[in-house]
């Protein structure tokens, strides 16, 4: 699937949403419903005792450095809204752009290290929730 024709490219391509840059966009690799499956996706998954929470309600800036300051440098997420809709990108994308990719009262999104766990969630109350054992 190509990124122009996933359901949310809505969201970073709009001036009343936002407008990311043509080269982030050719970043963004959507996955199709075979490939979300194989990730045992699932919302109700909760963490352990070493969740650390972040509340998204301030600054968008500090929101950003805490993401950065996560140990997932480099590589690539994978960002999962439900079983249908999820894409591959870069970390440092998301972090830089993750309140395009994370709604408040919408969305509730999985963030899977590519090739690895589960590790970082947005919960539609504006709360990350990130777990520390998941590297």
């Amino acid at each position: 699937m190509d990124v122009a024709t996933f359901p949310l490219v809505w969201r970073w391509t709009q001036p009343s949403h936002a407008v990311l840059p043509v080269d982030v966009l050719q970043a963004l690799q959507p996955l199709t419903t075979t490939q979300i499956e194989a990730l045992g996706h699932s919302t109700t998954k909760s963490f352990g005792s070493t969740m650390v929470q972040h509340s998204a309600t301030g600054n968008a800036d500090e929101t950003s450095r805490w993401l950065a300051s996560l140990p997932l440098r480099g590589g690539r997420v994978i960002a999962v809204w439900n079983k249908d809709t999820a894409l591959s990108l870069p970390w440092q994308t998301f972090v830089t752009y993750w309140n395009d990719f994370c709604y408040p009262s919408s969305d509730d999104v999985d963030i899977f290290i590519e090739g690895g766990p589960l590790a970082l969630k947005w919960r539609h109350d504006e709360t990350f929730e990130y777990d520390v054992d998941a590297l």
